[in-house]
């Protein structure tokens, strides 16, 4: 039996961990994330002194969306583009998917959802 969803966030601080694109490909969405990663996690190294986490790459993705909502917050003019955008809600419930970041809010369900580090 796989694994359930809850347990692949085993180890990663996810209300410290960064979104840093949203991918869109038919129907399946990607989330490149920076993973705020716990002592215990298999890929955490110690972080350098100016660090308040152990940062490491990783992905979400979701295959066989059966609903997809994106709501894109709007940059203020002069306001300068961010590259990491930071977590405020994230729910996963069955196969449904909510979070609220930085980047804007995106709600979802789908038959897969599978968490990688790279």
């Amino acid at each position: 039996m796989g694994k359930s969803i809850a347990s692949r966030f085993d180890n990663i601080d996810i209300a410290k961990s960064t979104l840093r694109a949203v991918i869109i490909n038919d129907d399946e969405l990607t989330l490149e994330m920076d993973f705020c990663l716990e002592p215990d996690h298999s890929d955490y190294e110690a972080p350098g002194a100016d660090e308040e986490c152990c940062w490491h790459p990783g992905l979400l993705k979701f295959a066989g969306i059966t609903k997809l909502q994106l709501d894109r917050r709007e940059v203020e003019q002069g306001e300068a583009m961010q590259r990491r955008f930071a977590i405020e809600k994230f729910n996963i419930e069955g196969t449904k998917f909510d979070m609220e970041c930085e980047w804007g809010d995106i709600h979802l369900a789908a038959r897969s959802i599978r968490v990688l580090t790279e």
